[in-house]
C-alpha cells in the first residue's frame, strides 16, 4: 500500500510539475502593432526577404494598394527613376502573404529615408524585425 501511494504521490507530482513548466515556459504574447502604408507604384514584387536578390513572397503584384506594415530596415537599394532607397517594409499582402517591399514604391517617404510611422529596425534599438 505504501508503494502504491508513492507510486500515485510521484506521478502527481510529475504532472503537476510539467503543468507548471508548461506554463512557465509559453513566452509573453507581444501586441503585434502595425502601420497602414500605401503602396503607389504598379506590379510592385513581394520578396521573401529584404533584397531584389531574394525569391519571391507570392505571385501577387501590388498596384495602388494600402497594406499593413510591421517594421522596416537597411538592406538591398533599390531605384526606379528619380527614387532610391536602401529600405525594405515588411508587409502582409491583400492575398495574406508576407514579405518585403522596397521603400521606394511605399507613400511619404524620401530618398533613402524610412517610410514615417513605421518602426525601423536597428542593431541597437528594441525594434528588431522578426521574419529575415
Amino acid at each position: 500500500m505504501t508503494r502504491m501511494f508513492s507510486l500515485r504521490a510521484l506521478c502527481a507530482t510529475l504532472l503537476g510539475l510539467t503543468a507548471a513548466l508548461g506554463l512557465m515556459a509559453a513566452p509573453a504574447q507581444a501586441d503585434i502593432k502595425t502601420s497602414t502604408v500605401h503602396i503607389w507604384a504598379s506590379q510592385v514584387r513581394v520578396r521573401e526577404c529584404s533584397n531584389t536578390s531574394c525569391g519571391l513572397a507570392s505571385q501577387e503584384r501590388l498596384t495602388n494598394v494600402n497594406v499593413q506594415a510591421f517594421c522596416q530596415r537597411w538592406d538591398g537599394r533599390v531605384s526606379d527613376g528619380p527614387y532610391y532607397n536602401h529600405y525594405w517594409v515588411e508587409i502582409v499582402t491583400p492575398g495574406g502573404w508576407l514579405g518585403w517591399v522596397s521603400a521606394v514604391y511605399v507613400s511619404g517617404g524620401s530618398n533613402d529615408g524610412p517610410v514615417p510611422g513605421v518602426p525601423v529596425e536597428t542593431n541597437s534599438g528594441p525594434v528588431y524585425c522578426e521574419y529575415p
